[in-house]
């Protein structure tokens, strides 16, 4: 069953990659964050999330999911924004956003339908998406075991 899911998202993220490739879907200009304040992920929940008075989403949550992406884009994680775009982080290191998307899929696996179902409907593609998906994924995981 692993192997299937693994497939399956494997081959929609190439479905989606062609189809944009085929659509003139047109390159993103890569991030450049030379200029922004590094911030811890304490300062980063300050920053954007604190005043929101969302709860559930925790320094620890941030701290992942911003290590994520810094490890598959060599992008500073102190230096990304909720705002950023995906396909924007990703094409600082040459990359493309469905390569992004398919290593938070397997870093969060709990929340890896959900990614692939948002990217595939164009409804993932800010950094500020991943963190709710995440929390989101591990919301209902603890209201499932009870």
């Amino acid at each position: 069953m692993k192997y299937l899911v693994a497939a399956l998202v494997i081959a929609a993220i190439v479905a989606v990659f062609f189809r944009n490739r085929r659509a003139g879907h047109p390159a993103f200009k890569p991030l450049d964050v030379t200029t922004r304040e590094d911030r811890s992920p304490d300062a980063f929940y300050r920053a954007y999330y604190a005043e929101s008075g969302a709860k559930e989403i925790s320094i620890p949550v941030i701290r992942e999911v911003l290590d994520a992406v810094a490890s598959a884009t060599g992008l500073p994680a102190g230096k990304l924004e909720p705002a950023d775009e995906l396909g924007a982080i990703a094409a600082a290191n040459g990359l493309q956003r469905a390569f992004l998307v398919a290593h938070l899929s397997t870093v969060f696996p709990e929340a890896e339908g959900e990614m692939m179902q948002k990217m595939a409907a164009g409804e993932f593609t800010q950094l500020h998406h991943a963190i709710a998906l995440v929390v989101n994924a591990r919301a209902q995981a603890r209201a499932r075991r009870g």
